[in-house]
């Protein structure tokens, strides 16, 4: 019956009933509340800087779910621990996180070309201009498209093929691995210890809370110290490029990044800096070279 009910609460939630669900579990799982504390919609609704009625919405899916309870004397109150509740499994997608996620499988597999018109979208993906236009303003404002001067809008440049992929990973085992061993690398330890904490925090943070963009500038950020190490302006160029040509295939990928395997890729991240730290730099390189040769093997089919 919990499940029943749930699909019917989430079936069509609007942007800002989900935006709101998900502020709420996020609060809950934080500890906000105590079991059997009580939830107060007006208090909440001020907080979050809505109406009670998108709170009010929220509350009720996680009332069908049996994560809250009410009653008429003292209203919506935690019924339980939450244990870390997935987001997507209770509140599911709205209309712009569904049309998003198209869009930016589309432009990673070259469904959609580099320049394209609202009209265009919407008679691909038969949706409304309205939520065409609600996305485009999302992923610009995630560094993804850009409006053109007078009409249409531009993606930023990608890898659209596995041989594009295959090439880049290529690429990067020749920069990485190479990097480390260069006379001159010296790590900065305020930089070191600042990844190894984030490392560290994502074998250990529930996966519902890290996003996409999070993910990939954690990520990033990652490869492109420990290669700035290296003191060299010009392989530091060639890597941020190789960033921003991957984005986009980075990004769409997330949707299917099981849990284990971003656990595994922390903790590859964390081996080699471990290593770095060690000041054995020709075994970190030999760390990287086999984390980008097992990541390359599985980048496009994940």
């Amino acid at each position: 019956m919990a499940e029943t009910a749930t699909l019917e609460q989430t079936s069509g939630l609007s942007n800002l009933q989900a935006e709101v669900a998900r502020k709420v579990l996020g609060l809950i799982n934080q500890g906000r509340w105590a079991v059997k504390e009580r939830i107060s919609e007006t208090a909440l609704a001020r907080e979050l800087g809505v109406s009670r009625t998108p709170v009010r919405q929220a509350l009720q899916i996680f009332l069908a779910e049996g994560l809250i309870e009410h009653s008429p004397t003292r209203g919506f109150q935690l019924a339980r621990d939450p244990g870390d509740m997935p987001m997507a499994d209770v509140i599911g997608e709205s209309e712009t996180d569904t049309l998003y996620n198209r869009f930016m499988e589309a432009r990673a597999s070259g469904k959609i070309g580099e320049e394209v018109s609202e009209t265009e979208l919407l008679e691909q993906f038969s949706t409304t201009r309205g939520a065409v236009r609600r996305t485009l303003m999302r992923m610009a404002k995630e560094g993804l498209v850009n409006r053109r001067a007078g009409h249409g809008w531009q993606f930023a440049e990608c890898l659209v093929s596995k041989e594009a992929v295959d090439e880049s990973y290529e690429f990067r085992l020749i920069i990485e691995c190479n990097a480390l061993l260069v006379p001159r690398y010296t790590p900065k330890k305020d930089q070191l210890h600042a990844l190894i904490r984030e490392q560290e925090a994502m074998l250990t943070r529930p996966i519902q809370e890290i996003s996409r963009i999070e993910w990939f500038s954690i990520n990033a950020k990652f490869h492109e110290t420990i290669v700035a190490w290296a003191n060299n302006r010009f392989l530091t160029e060639s890597l941020e490029r190789q960033n921003s040509l991957r984005r986009m295939t980075e990004l769409s990928d997330f949707s299917h990044l099981s849990e284990p395997r971003l656990r595994e890729s922390a903790r590859e991240h964390l081996m080699i800096l471990r290593a770095i730290e060690a000041k054995d730099y020709t075994f970190a390189s030999a760390l990287v070279r086999r984390h980008l040769t097992g990541a390359g093997a599985t980048s496009f089919d994940s």
